[in-house]
């Protein structure tokens, strides 16, 4: 009357006899691991349309626009930022008119424009205070 602890039927499997016979889903297969019921399929593709994946020449104007402005604001840190800041502000601008965005380009030539004009704010001020202070000095008879 005792129950036997290990059936001889593995659980879930159903009535086959081999538990790999059939795919993922319990479909009856040849017997392999995974047999499909259907054919291979190739998923829809919608066909090739002259000029869809192509640029327009203002797109790709705009993006060489963009890259230049970049480029000339972050040149223009190291070297003649007066001259570049602006010309990256301009190319900015050109690129954002013909529809691509150039927020960095733009900001990098504020930045460098305005640091290079109080760089030479500064330098003037310098100047005059050097010139004051010798004008000072020479007048002095101690």
């Amino acid at each position: 009357m005792s129950q036997d602890p290990y059936p001889s039927e593995r659980p879930f499997s159903g009535s086959r006899q081999n538990p790999y016979d059939g795919d993922a889903f319990g479909q009856q297969g040849s017997g392999g691991p995974y047999q499909p019921t259907q054919p291979y399929q190739q998923p829809y593709q919608q066909p090739y349309q002259q000029g869809m994946y192509q640029s327009s020449s203002r797109t790709i104007e705009g993006e060489k626009a963009a890259q230049l402005s970049l480029i000339l604001g972050l040149v223009g840190f190291f070297v003649a930022g007066i001259i570049l800041g602006p010309m990256a502000i301009w190319q900015a601008r050109k690129a954002e008119r013909l529809g691509v965005p150039a927020t960095a380009g733009k900001v990098l030539g504020w930045i460098t424009t305005i640091l290079y004009a109080l760089a030479i704010l500064a330098g003037i001020l310098f100047f005059i205070l050097i010139m004051v202070g010798l004008g000072a000095s020479a007048g002095y008879n101690g």
